[in-house]
């Protein structure tokens, strides 16, 4: 439910439904994107406000005491720090998640850090990650609100107060005007997750294993103790099903914990702590390039650290060097051009190398052209220098860029170019997270052919209900049924389908028999053959069929009737009204000569004057014999056309 700023009973509202237990929350933000994504993931069972400034926060906070506040940094633009720090300061219970980039991520350090901010959502994010996200927000805010209940309740902000609060709001919307927000362009975009209903299956979300890792998660135990935190028992997750979103959701958040740990520990040149929260952040699976960022920063401060070190040790042992003789430090001097002088060269080799890698990667020429890729570029300069620092960061930066677009086309179900972009990845990403990236597409390939498989048996029962059975071409039953059969011989669904088409096929049959169209009929009767479907419905009309077929060629293989050898003849009687008025004429019959001789089945095909002759002409015919026709030394009927012709003498 989304309620807006712009309505009247907005606060009337609020307090209303702070009687039952729906949860609240407030989102301030100018992003639709987001908006319609954090409406998505709060869902009907919880009410979700939406406000366009921090005054309007602060009206809703006031009046009603709204538990989750959603704050988008980038509608705050500088003020989003003070604002965040008033409102905890007036509502300390209140649960504040905020969002935006990574410059904002980094402005919220400290709050982060101290608990004011509950959450940080990175922009722009999944529908997965949002429902992540709030979830977690509101089982903060409901295990406050049980607290809250089995203590005394606080009294409600006094006027100064509220004074208070309205006097920053004014002053920060007044900062706010005068504001403005660089968006740095390399900022990482998150990789989209799929949606539950297109990988995975539901009972993921219920079983044990996700309950536990969403426990350790909730408790914020990334990775302790052993055997029960989130980062481990996420993993086992997506061991048993490499496609389930759930897993991916929670490694993902559990990698950003991580990096956020990492950052403040860097920030902290506590390098040890840092170094072990990247390298954790790998394990998970989640290669991104805020990974490669950290490590370069996480490189370059050890990298400072290395130098001060060896400027402190030159600096002591600078005195001893001046109180040795003249002809002893000469030489020494002479020789210390040389010592730094093949280093640089190499340094000046790689670093164009790198550069050019740098330049592939934003381009996206991560693999092609074979010898101007980003990968050629790394590979060379890692062959120059194995140990180098900033080709060893460019590498996790390429590895990470390889693994995102190897996601990006899992998600797009473009299977081959994940796996031409996993075959790429060997030698530049861990083996870890290039198994895990064959792990995710082989599971997602798996679950593609079985939403197939699903869908071509929905619509091979669809064609059944419709009576489309053979027709269309490629829209119809017998076709999803094949391929049905070709891709999963083993469906379960097969022999049902195979019944009830057969079972159609067969009757169409037999209503072409009934119809007197032996030819469709038989067409009928062949597309039960073509799917492999026997009955004895089908044995029967297969019996009446032949008989038919053999009947009509019967009838129309005629033989001549000169062949015949006439035994008997019985001349037509004139009709008294033709030869009354002298009317002449012929009839053409066409008849069936038994095993026995005799003449029957008599019909007349033509006649020169019709209505006259007919009659006379089938009863004298009728009274023939012939002399057997033998075939195989059998006698056998034949069928033979004779003109029988009317004359006055």
């Amino acid at each position: 439910m989304l309620a807006s700023d712009e309505d009247g009973g907005t606060l009337e509202a609020l307090k209303f439904s702070l009687a039952s237990d729906i949860v609240e929350l407030v989102v301030l933000t100018t992003d639709e994107v987001f908006l319609q994504t954090l409406r998505e993931a709060a869902g009907g069972a919880r009410r979700l406000w939406h406000v366009l400034s921090a005054d309007k926060v602060s009206d809703l906070l006031v009046a009603g005491e709204v538990g989750i506040v959603v704050l988008d940094a980038q509608a705050l633009h500088e003020a989003a720090r003070v604002f965040v720090e008033q409102i905890k300061r007036q509502f300390p219970d209140l649960v504040v998640v905020a969002a935006g980039n990574r410059d904002d991520e980094i402005s919220l350090a400290s709050l982060i850090s101290a608990g004011l901010v509950y959450r940080f959502i990175h922009k722009p994010m999944s529908p997965a990650r949002a429902r992540l996200f709030a979830d977690a927000a509101i089982k903060k805010y409901e295990a406050q609100r049980r607290r809250a209940a089995e203590t005394p309740q606080r009294r409600r902000a006094p006027l100064s107060r509220i004074w208070l609060i309205g006097g920053t709001i004014g002053a920060l919307a007044l900062a706010a005007g005068f504001a403005w927000v660089v968006n740095r362009s390399g900022s990482e975009e998150e990789t989209a997750l799929p949606r539950a209903d297109e990988v995975g299956k539901p009972a993921a979300r219920e079983s044990a294993l996700f309950v536990r890792a969403a426990a350790a998660l909730a408790a914020n135990k990334l990775t302790e103790p052993a055997g029960d935190n989130a980062l481990e028992l996420y993993l086992g997750l997506q061991a048993r099903n490499p496609a389930d979103p759930n897993a991916r959701a929670g490694l993902a958040e559990v990698h950003e914990r991580l990096l956020a740990r990492a950052e403040n520990a860097l920030l902290e040149e506590r390098l040890d702590e840092a170094a072990a929260a990247i390298e954790t952040a790998r394990k998970s699976g989640v290669e991104s390039s805020h990974i490669a960022f950290l490590t370069a920063q996480l490189a370059k401060s050890r990298a400072q650290i290395k130098t001060a070190v060896q400027a402190r040790a030159q600096a002591q042992t600078q005195p001893q060097a001046q109180t040795q003789p003249q002809a002893q430090t000469q030489p020494q001097a002479q020789q210390q051009p040389h010592a730094h002088s093949e280093p640089r060269a190499e340094e000046d080799h790689i670093t164009p190398l790198l550069n050019l890698a740098a330049q592939r990667i934003a381009e996206g020429h991560l693999l092609e052209p074979d010898s101007d890729s980003a990968r050629f570029y790394v590979q060379e300069a890692l062959r120059a220098d194995p140990q180098n620092d900033a080709a060893l960061e460019t590498k996790h930066a390429l590895a990470s860029r390889l693994l995102e677009d190897v996601r990006s086309a899992i998600d797009r179900r473009e299977f081959a170019r994940a796996a031409a972009l996993i075959d790429g990845a060997n030698g530049i990403a861990v083996p870890a997270n290039i198994e895990s990236a064959q792990g995710l597409l082989a599971g997602t390939r798996r679950q593609a052919d079985v939403d197939a498989w699903g869908q071509l048996l929905k619509n091979a029962n669809e064609r059944l209900l419709q009576d489309r059975l053979i027709e269309p071409a490629n829209d119809n039953a017998k076709y999803f049924y094949l391929t049905l059969k070709q891709l999963d011989p083993g469906n379960a669904a097969l022999n049902s389908i195979l019944q009830d088409l057969g079972t159609r096929l067969a009757a169409k049959a037999r209503r072409a028999l009934i119809l007197g169209q032996p030819e469709a009929a038989k067409s009928w009767l062949d597309e039960a053959g073509a799917i492999g479907f026997t009955s004895a419905e089908v044995s029967s009309a297969q019996r009446d069929l032949d008989a038919a077929l053999a009947k009509q060629n019967f009838m129309t293989n005629l033989v001549p009737a000169n062949q015949l050898t006439l035994l008997k003849s019985v001349q037509p009687v004139y009709p008294s009204k033709a030869e009354g008025k002298k009317t002449e004429d012929w009839v053409d019959v066409e008849f069936t000569v038994s095993e026995a001789g005799k003449v029957k089945d008599v019909a007349v095909r033509a006649a020169s004057v019709p209505g006259i002759f007919e009659d006379a002409a089938v009863k004298a015919v009728s009274q023939w014999r012939y002399q057997l026709m033998l075939r195989d030394a059998k006698p056998v009927p034949v069928r033979t056309q004779l003109r029988i012709s009317f004359t006055l003498s």
